[in-house]
């Protein structure tokens, strides 16, 4: 994902005068890349045609109640900006066309065949001596299928060639907006050949569904073994997964499945199907923050919700301090769970929206659907999204808790702004103007971890914890 602009933060800087401060944001999930202008006064270019900009007489005010254009972009495209003209090259590692598998660049041993390679293996099995011509395995270049109902996704797909796909027509029916089919995916997530056990969550009865996002649901279910209550979150890939995907995908997981802390909801077990993937998470028996907030009225007081964000940070602090960031802090992934002390907080879902977006899972996000994580999104996320340290953490879990303390989100714009250009030109509103009541310590506190310069901020959950433990004192 890179910004292009004027602006000195961008990730590319353009010096032209026909170039705005944040021009276009160009995110590429090979084979998948896409442009958004961002409000620019002259317009984005593709192969010639005008994105975006404003036309004469129209001042920014008024251009920031209209939605900015986004166009797909394809291997050979020329995106003009002013006298800058840029060359689109979309790249993909070799795969294997029998296996999928993704081909070493150091790899010389691999065929090239008819158009697609073969990796090492299988071009062993074709070369075996003992076998004869009738049972050596046929050089096939399959075509991708819906795992659902098997109609060929060539078009949906582009140049996804391999893996496992879920067709527009079939998460329509998985992932609508209320009910749905997302119960028997669990049972039957792809279609598979004679012989093979279909895939199931085994050892776990799924119950009522609790939550629902862009691209997954939230089950309660029973542990069979001991009837214990948990959580089961299901995800559905928008794009094709590859094998290589899943193992890395998976790998990262791992991380998360090492985080102890009370503070932390435990990532039980997990696992996939297709594109569906699956994790089965510690139950907590209060919901998240923004459901329990919604019941007085949107926001919390400061006595009371002190000690939740307190022991959020515990949490947030154990995590950073073993190198894990967490990269999606809202009030939808703060979970409570009431016992006889009280309410007891866990940060929940650490690393899986960083993960699914690192090995290509989650399709094109910044410039998709991710309208509830953009309010709590630091503005590093889109300038320097590769290398997003704890210090991030710190802005969105402010962000998190400003929101439930204030009613209001951090930044604010009086127009129907592009959130994108939100995120790269809005400043957080000081709280105290939201609460005047609110102490002048903990303002501070909420004025420097809410800063756009994220050097300027505490440096992880650590730090944020002490400052308000100091502030709050």
């Amino acid at each position: 994902m890179l910004v292009f602009g004027r602006a000195p933060g961008c990730s590319v800087v353009i010096q032209a005068a026909t170039v705005s401060r944040h021009h276009f944001i160009l995110e590429a999930n090979p084979p998948d890349a896409r442009i958004r202008d961002l409000g620019s006064r002259n317009g984005t270019f593709v192969n010639g045609v005008k994105y975006g900009g404003r036309p004469d007489g129209e001042t920014p005010e008024d251009a920031k109640d209209r939605l900015y254009p986004q166009v797909d972009l394809a291997n050979g495209d020329q995106v003009s900006v002013g006298e800058v003209s840029i060359a689109v090259s979309i790249v993909m590692p070799p795969s294997c066309c029998q296996s999928g598998v993704e081909i070493d660049e150091g790899d010389k041993n691999a065929l090239w065949m008819q158009g697609s390679h073969m990796c090492q293996a299988c071009r062993g099995m074709m070369e075996t001596p003992a076998m004869s011509l009738e049972t050596r395995p046929r050089i096939i270049v399959e075509k991708l299928c819906c795992s659902q109902c098997g109609k060929d996704v060539a078009q949906e797909t582009g140049n996804r060639r391999h893996g496992s796909y879920v067709c527009e027509a079939c998460r329509a029916w998985i992932m609508p907006e209320e009910g749905g089919g997302v119960r028997a995916i669990l049972r039957n997530a792809v279609k598979v050949r004679d012989g093979e056990p279909k895939p199931i969550i085994a050892g776990y009865t799924i119950g009522e569904e609790l939550a629902r996002g862009g691209m997954g649901c939230v089950f309660s279910a029973k542990r069979d073994s001991d009837n214990a209550d948990v959580v089961v979150k299901v995800m559905l890939s928008p794009v094709a997964v590859e094998p290589a995907a899943v193992k890395r995908f998976q790998r990262e997981i791992s991380l998360t499945k090492n985080l102890r802390h009370d503070n932390i909801v435990y990532l039980l077990d997990d696992g996939v199907a297709g594109s569906i993937f699956y994790f089965i998470m510690e139950f907590c028996n209060t919901g998240d923050l923004a459901s329990f907030a919604n019941k007085y009225g949107g926001k919390l007081a400061l006595p009371a919700f002190a000690p939740i964000m307190v022991q959020c940070l515990q949490g947030l602090e154990h995590a950073n301090s073993q190198g894990v960031v967490h990269r999606d802090l809202k009030p939808q992934n703060i979970l409570l769970h009431k016992n006889e002390q009280g309410y007891l907080a866990k940060v929940s879902d650490f690393g899986l929206a960083k993960s699914f977006e690192a090995y290509g899972l989650s399709g094109l996000t910044a410039t998709g659907a991710m309208a509830d994580t953009y309010p709590y999104m630091p503005r590093e996320q889109l300038t320097n999204f590769k290398t997003v340290e704890p210090v991030s953490d710190v802005w969105s879990f402010a962000a998190t808790f400003y929101r439930v303390l204030t009613g209001h989100l951090p930044r604010s714009t009086p127009h129907k702004m592009d959130p994108l250009q939100v995120i790269l030109e809005v400043d957080s509103t000081p709280i105290e103007q939201r609460v005047p009541s609110i102490p002048d310590a903990v303002a501070a506190v909420f004025e420097r971890a809410l800063m756009s310069d994220q050097d300027q901020r505490y440096r992880d959950g650590g730090e944020l914890r002490r400052a308000f433990d100091e502030a709050l004192s």
